[in-house]
């Protein structure tokens, strides 16, 4: 690559030592997988209070995991400059860096990779990974990702022969977009994996038919998108002959799961990841989540952050990531509702168990012109806001009948007016990339709704039809 776009990072010596471990870890879980484990904790503690200023003042003292108190992204990226144990990361240079979208998957500094998270919380993060971090996921995604065990083929030599369609957010440095490009721009010709991108933010019309000119063995994508292109592929619109689908990024349903392979005919396989750790579990042959514990450290904790016991679910989560070393996170609060599963699984793997709550927002069904219906994605959606208007903490209410849509903003929003101004402008212009037609967007100063069980916030909801009132049958007057 030239100066302007170095090559991604890529440390060769600390990809094969994950992937050893990995695989080690893979076939002794419980021993092998435990002890690699209490080693990268006892390096990150370690390596964190001599290097990181903000944790060294926050954890004076601190020698176990448990003397760290829980941090939210918005704690870390307000001391953004004082997080990474490299002096020489600031928040001015990594935010300046990701606003060129053509410098996605170029080194930083010469050593590490960038990458930005949503502002579904209400603070847009920006992670920094380092060629150790980068290693672990390589490997984890290398011998799990597909749910093989250690006598099937690594995803490494069974990806050499695929074509694989990533459908996702594009146009800034996220996560998937930005491994993706860094895939394909490391693997040499001879390895790699045909590989397309295609804008979730584009009209699902336009992204069938790049797929259908495509025809990808392999479709990367979100379970709501999946499930919309499932829909086109019972109708005949799209006629896809599919090995497998990896999906990632929302809830997957067990709906859109059954919809997805009777469409397709061929595995569907779910993961569960976030910026924070590209893939926290795994989806094994028995369609079971496993924690990838011998990387990381999760906790699920109730409202006041305190650790829950192994079957009940979770008010949110602490992640503990063991193998960055550069921009640590210990007891993160990533949000996620989680529950820790006792059972073992009957595929074999020690892996421990979970069940995971996350995004579940609703598809939007809109019109045209023409009256025809135009499918929208809610994480286009959400993107097409956040991108445009550069607002996180708002929530579209859709009518049932499609003709509207309500902005609601969460009361940490300073001036709600301006931001519905700018939501309007971006939803607007959005929707009519679409063809969209008709549909009129409001704003409510009523605060957003909230799921009854948790709490959490669904930024894209569609509101149930309101009932049919019928009128009681009139009566004939009595005779006197």
């Amino acid at each position: 690559m030239t100066a302007q776009h170095p090559s991604p990072p890529f440390d060769a010596w600390l990809w094969m030592q994950a992937w050893s471990e990995t695989w080690c870890a893979g076939l002794d879980p419980a021993g092998a997988g435990q002890r690699l484990r209490a080693r990268r904790l006892a390096r990150l503690i370690d390596a964190t209070l001599r290097d990181s200023p903000f944790y060294r003042q926050r954890h004076p003292g601190a020698h176990e995991l448990a003397d760290f108190r829980p941090v939210s992204k918005a704690e870390l990226m307000a001391h953004f400059d004082d997080w990474a144990t490299d002096r020489r990361i600031t928040r001015a240079a990594a935010q300046a860096f990701v606003a060129d979208p053509e410098r996605i998957a170029d080194a930083w500094l010469g050593h590490y990779l960038l990458w930005t998270s949503s502002g579904t919380s209400g603070e847009p993060g920006v992670f920094v990974q380092d060629a150790r971090s980068l290693a672990a996921y390589d490997a984890i995604d290398a011998l799990r990702l597909r749910g093989a065990g250690p006598g099937q083929a690594s995803l490494g030599s069974w990806g050499a022969r695929q074509r694989f369609a990533f459908v996702g957010a594009t146009g800034g440095h996220f996560a998937g977009l930005v491994s993706m490009e860094r895939l394909r721009r490391l693997v040499p010709a001879a390895l790699a994996p045909e590989i397309r991108v295609f804008s979730v933010l584009e009209p699902l019309r336009d992204v069938a038919q790049a797929l259908q000119a495509q025809q990808p063995s392999v479709l990367i994508t979100y379970p709501s998108c999946a499930a919309a292109l499932a829909r086109l592929q019972e109708v005949g619109q799209l006629r896809l002959a599919l090995e497998e689908v990896w999906m990632g990024g929302e809830q997957l349903s067990a709906e859109q799961r059954q919809q997805i392979q009777a469409a397709f005919g061929c595995p569907v396989r779910n993961n569960y990841g976030a910026s924070e750790f590209f893939t926290i579990a795994w989806e094994c042959a028995h369609g079971e989540l496993h924690l990838n514990d011998d990387w990381l450290v999760l906790e699920p904790v109730d409202e006041r952050l305190q650790p829950l016991p192994v079957g009940e679910m979770s008010h949110s989560t602490l992640l503990t990531n063991l193998a960055n070393l550069t921009q640590p996170l210990l007891r993160y609060q990533l949000g996620d509702r989680v529950r820790r599963v006792a059972e073992r699984c009957s595929c074999g793997s020690a892996f421990p168990l979970i069940e995971v709550q996350g995004r579940a927002d609703d598809t939007l069904r809109l019109r045209d012109a023409q009256h025809r219906p135009v499918t929208i994605l809610p994480l286009a959606l959400e993107t097409a806001i956040e991108e445009g208007a550069h607002v996180t903490q708002f929530q579209a209410l859709c009518g049932s009948d499609g003709d509207s849509i309500e902005l609601r903003f969460e009361a940490a929003v300073g001036d709600a007016r301006a931001a519905f101004t700018q939501s309007r402008r971006a939803l607007a212009a959005f929707l009519a990339h679409h063809g969209v037609s008709g549909t009129r967007i409001s704003m409510s100063a009523a605060e957003p709704l909230r799921q009854r069980a948790s709490g959490k916030l669904r930024r894209v909801v569609v509101l149930p039809a309101a009932p049919v009132r019928r009128k009681p049958p009139s009566r004939a007057p009595t005779r006197r």
